[in-house]
């Protein structure tokens, strides 16, 4: 991997904002990077050399990094008992009707892993429905939805390197209980240092010299718990994500999530989506008829299993919106394929299902 490439894959990544800018039909920017990725990769031109070890690297980085985003994003604390309780209800109806979903697909298409299915069909997508719900008027039906959609991502999350592995589901198994013991280490660790202060002069020292030291520190914990995930079989998604989960319950300092912000959705991120897209090669998923019998019932089958909101007085645009689904899916493409797990086809299937349940949102 050479540096003129991987500024040309940074240019790449652009379109995904450039895509995003139009009010009327503007696109999540990972739709787009994935879009352009798909373009230059496998599917069409095979500019992206996705295979290279570099870049591979750079987007297991990227991976573990977006997961750790979404986890410190998650605000937990903002969950009160009212809208939990619905959120419980609506949850519980969805995790069967994925069960059933997830089920009825596997053996109308013959995909023989009737779990990840199930997952996927439960799954939402809070980072693309948060900051959208953000923006209206508060209210008991946008409290019920955030919660849901942050407890089924959260649970989707967890589950989904379980039901993503072909062999070695013990050791997988064994590895993220490790990883998830670190993680609530990392979180009490910084629960002392906070009460003790050092967090708070850490951060002043920081502040005055420009050390960035909130965001090393956190870098080095996401890397060197990613580290432990991948020496003991377990995925990088558990070790980004828990870390997240375990900062952010500390509490993230305005000045940390904008910088991490920067270092993400400013160079990591892109280049995951834009590496996603060019690994996967969407034409086989044209020429199976099982594959695209998959994106079809996908896409049904996520408005199936969120169809009880409705039945919970929540409005018809928020059943959609909680159907929405990106990270999940990337997620499960990416270690399916990883594991063997997925065939090409089928992670094009996916891929592409997770995209129009996005277009349905616009």
């Amino acid at each position: 991997m050479t540096i003129e490439l991987l500024a040309w894959l940074i240019v790449a990544g652009l379109a995904g904002p450039l895509l995003r800018i139009p009010k009327r039909w503007g696109v999540p920017v990972a739709v787009g990077e994935l879009l352009v990725g798909t373009l230059f990769g496998a599917s069409g031109l095979k500019k992206i050399p996705y295979q290279d070890p570099t870049l591979k690297l750079l987007a297991t980085v990227g991976f573990a990094l977006l997961m750790f985003a979404v986890g410190s994003h998650i605000n937990y604390r903002s969950i009160t008992k009212k809208s939990f309780e619905k959120a419980f209800w609506i949850l519980l109806a969805n995790f069967v009707l994925s069960i059933l979903v997830g089920s009825t697909i596997d053996q109308l298409v013959h995909f023989s892993n009737w779990k990840l299915l199930a997952i996927l069909s439960f799954s939402s997508s809070a980072a693309f429905v948060i900051p959208l719900v953000d923006r209206l008027n508060p209210s008991e039906s946008v409290s019920i939805l955030i919660t849901q959609v942050t407890l089924a991502d959260a649970i989707a999350f967890l589950a989904l390197p379980f039901v993503t592995q072909r062999s070695g589901r013990l050791q997988a198994t064994e590895g993220a209980l490790l990883v998830l013991v670190a993680a609530t280490l990392i979180y009490f660790a910084l629960k002392l240092a906070k009460s003790k202060g050092w967090l708070s002069r850490t951060h002043d020292l920081s502040k005055e010299d420009h050390l960035g030291l909130e965001l090393r520190i956190s870098l080095a914990l996401l890397l060197l718990v990613a580290a432990l995930a991948l020496h003991f079989h377990a995925s990088v998604m558990i070790a980004g994500f828990s870390l997240g989960v375990a900062i952010a319950s500390v509490g993230v300092p305005r000045r940390l999530a904008r910088q991490l912000f920067g270092v993400s959705e400013g160079f990591f991120a892109p280049l995951y989506f834009v590496w996603l897209g060019a690994s996967i090669d969407i034409r086989q998923t044209f020429h199976s008829r099982d594959a695209l019998w998959l994106a079809l019932l996908l896409c049904v089958g996520a408005l199936v299993a969120h169809a009880p909101s409705a039945f919970f007085d929540q409005p018809k645009k928020f059943v959609l919106l909680s159907s929405a689904q990106l990270g999940i899916p990337a997620a499960a493409v990416t270690l399916g394929t990883a594991n063997g797990v997925l065939t090409q086809a089928q992670s094009g299937a996916i891929m592409m299902s997770a995209l129009v349940t996005i277009i349905f949102t616009i």
